[in-house]
């Protein structure tokens, strides 16, 4: 038996003593599952599409709310670092909350989760098309974008029908091309506006005298932040297709969320350094593409926009998967609408069934919601509730579990799990609160209305209702 084979029968025990039969291929190595987790997250992507909201509303000193999301994210990434080590099954969220508390809360969370990255794929071949355009050098009808978006959902599908590894290997090269675009882009731009005696670190260091009081528009400039640095948990979704799952997933979950921070930081601190007019480039439709546009020239900021692209490519497909695999794990467990079909793999290790279901939320989304902002802003809100019911379920619940060999929060357990509620119900109010934020709220209380309506009819259905205590 060689090495590959035992890690995969020791991988395959704990699933086993969890009730389940292996089903899917066990082919992710470390550098897949950490790819998972910086990608899904992508910086790039994330600061591109948001950096010109924060100036436009606070002001680049706003900009240091990355570090803040940063931090408190982090801890969140902690918590669940140490139950993917815990308990490694697929759609962990679902999961986790499954082992640990009421079958309602866990089959809320997999609702959420589930709504959360397909609307957030849909979201993402969305927010493809500026850069797309920008790319090209024109302007696209409404119906070429749809046909470019249905095409590349539809590449999206036949990716992940095939198969994990495929999908994986096209990760892996979308995080290179990332991790190279940001540091090498961000470090040619630093060297061309140091070498003209352009730095502007005031920029950095100067907090705004409008809009007054400042400290609102600080907050809001959370959103930088908080829709780029979540996802993390992305590994964890893939666990029962991780070799040695113990051990890299959460290794995986908290070298990508640090990764991210700092590569971010990196790149934020940079463009705004480099901003060669702020009137000029807050007001410009694509921010970044004007400042790297002013100092590189044109054709080396097409390059980037490709690599940006790439990037928006492999996260969309990383939200499919995921989604993918949350629906597969409660289908599993006859939980979810239609689960006999649901739950079915292929030859190749893939919930085809389940691919197709999310495939038509996504594509339905992409074409009835186009520009709508407040349905993508709620998948954000989603995942932060789904983060929140997590953490609590884990600081309620995590003495049902044995003792772990493997990651542990240990003596900064309490310390962690406080500060990442704190941080997430801050995060949820930020979200939810402000008034140009209500519509996206709405949506999100009537995904969680949805979810509780088909919790109780299929338990319904099967003469299991109970009630939650």
């Amino acid at each position: 038996m060689s090495n590959s084979e035992a890690t995969i029968i020791n991988d395959d025990q704990d699933l086993i003593d969890a009730g389940y039969k292996p089903q899917l291929k066990r082919k992710i190595g470390f550098f897949a599952s950490f790819a998972a987790s910086f990608s899904i997250m992508s910086v790039l992507m994330g600061v591109f599409t948001n950096y010109g909201y924060v100036l436009g509303k606070a002001g680049p000193f706003g900009l240091w709310t990355w570090f803040i999301v940063g931090f408190g994210q982090l801890m969140v990434a902690l918590v669940f670092a140490e139950m993917a080590g815990r308990i490694p099954l697929t759609g962990a969220l679902y999961n986790w909350n499954d082992k640990l508390g009421h079958p309602a809360i866990s089959s809320l969370v997999a609702w959420l989760s589930i709504f959360a990255y397909a609307i957030g794929a849909a979201g993402i071949i969305v927010i493809m098309m500026a850069p797309l355009q920008s790319l090209i050098g024109h302007s696209l009808s409404m119906g070429t974008i749809q046909i470019v978006g249905l095409a590349i959902i539809a590449v999206q599908m036949f990716i992940s029908i095939y198969g994990i590894r495929l999908a994986a290997s096209i990760n892996k090269f979308a995080v290179v091309a990332e991790i190279l675009a940001l540091i090498v882009f961000g470090g040619l731009l630093l060297f061309v506006v140091a070498a003209k005696g352009q730095i502007n670190t005031s920029y950095l260091t100067t907090i705004p005298s409008t809009p007054v009081p400042y400290w609102p528009a600080f907050l809001i400039s959370i959103l930088l932040g908080a829709w780029t640095i979540f996802g993390f948990e992305a590994p964890s979704d893939l666990s029962e297709e991780t070799l040695n799952v113990k051990r890299i997933v959460p290794k995986s979950i908290i070298s990508g969320i640090i990764t991210s921070i700092v590569l971010g930081a990196f790149f934020i601190g940079v463009v705004t350094i480099a901003i060669p007019n702020l009137a000029t480039v807050t007001a410009s439709a694509d921010p970044i593409s004007t400042i790297f546009a002013t100092h590189l020239g044109q054709g080396l900021t097409n390059v980037m926009l490709l690599m940006v692209l790439i990037a928006m490519f492999a996260t969309a497909l990383l939200n499919l998967t995921v989604a993918t695999r949350v629906l597969f794990a409660i289908s599993r467990d006859e939980k979810f609408v239609g689960h006999s079909l649901l739950k079915k793999v292929s030859s190749h290790g893939i919930p085809v069934y389940s691919v197709i279901a999310i495939i038509a939320v996504e594509v339905i989304t992409f074409l009835t919601m186009y520009g709508l902002s407040a349905i993508y802003a709620s998948a954000i809100v989603l995942l932060g509730l789904a983060y929140l019911i997590t953490v609590v379920n884990f600081v309620l619940n995590i003495k049902k579990l044995p003792p772990t060999t493997n990651f542990s929060l240990g003596k900064w357990h309490w310390p962690v799990v406080i500060i990442s509620i704190v941080w997430l119900v801050l995060l949820l109010i930020v979200l939810t609160i402000p008034q140009e934020f209500h519509l996206a709220a709405e949506i999100g209380a009537g995904v969680v209305i949805l979810g509780f309506v088909q919790y109780f009819l299929q338990r319904a259905s099967k003469g299991k209702v109970v009630a939650i205590s």
